[in-house]
């Protein structure tokens, strides 16, 4: 039933020639659900109160923020609380994921060949050989003690977007990037950001900044 009153909601929104600022907004968090919007701003929140603590004499301080964001040399990058992760450890926000650990890991003369048993997949890793040589032993037993990260439940996070991805070009761009390169660096990503930031966009692009990096491509 619910989906039925969100695909009413969408149809009606959609229906106009241009969505505006506050119709995305309701279109958005409806998607993302509402214990998920409750999280999501209490995070905004507390990366606002960082915000006016570190540029407390600035008047565009996201878009100042950002700007210091694509210079390599920038280190001083707001994280998530981690009392705001354990408060909302159920919720949909944030996706969930299993470690798995290779099942077996070999050395074929060219290449480390890796096996996972959950399926028959042979990954490999081609090394880059310098004057030294290569440490197989060693090798080895690093891609062995590396997990990768599996995913069990997506976040609604991005399913919310592209609900109302037509409805502004930095919403549009940010999804069609990631769904080429996938891993998108922070500098990259706030580049992105930068061209693209409106009054009118700002909201989006916040949430973006800050989920992108919870969200493990």
């Amino acid at each position: 039933m619910k989906r039925f009153y969100i695909f009413i909601l969408i149809s009606f929104l959609f229906s106009c020639n241009q969505t505006n600022k506050t119709d995305s907004i309701i279109i958005f968090e409806t998607i993302l659900g509402e214990k998920e919007t409750t999280a999501l701003n209490e995070i905004v929140t507390d990366f606002d109160t960082f915000l006016d603590l570190k540029y407390p004499n600035k008047t565009s301080i996201f878009e100042t923020y950002i700007n210091d964001l694509t210079k390599k040399s920038y280190n001083n990058i707001w994280r998530i609380d981690s009392t705001i992760i354990s408060k909302y450890a159920d919720c949909n926000i944030f996706p969930k994921y299993d470690l798995i650990f290779p099942d077996s890991v070999w050395y074929d003369g060219l290449s480390f060949k890796i096996k996972y048993s959950d399926n028959d997949v042979v990954e490999e890793i081609t090394p880059i050989i310098r004057n030294g040589g290569i440490n197989i032993d060693s090798m080895i037993l690093e891609i062995k003690t590396n997990p990768k990260f599996l995913t069990k439940h997506q976040s609604s996070f991005l399913p919310a977007l592209d609900s109302i991805k037509d409805s502004d070009s930095l919403i549009f761009n940010y999804l069609d990037a990631k769904s080429i390169i996938g891993n998108i660096s922070t500098e990259v990503l706030s580049k992105g950001l930068m061209i693209g930031l409106s009054e009118n966009n700002e909201y989006f692009a916040k949430r973006i900044l800050i989920m992108d990096g919870l969200i493990i491509k």
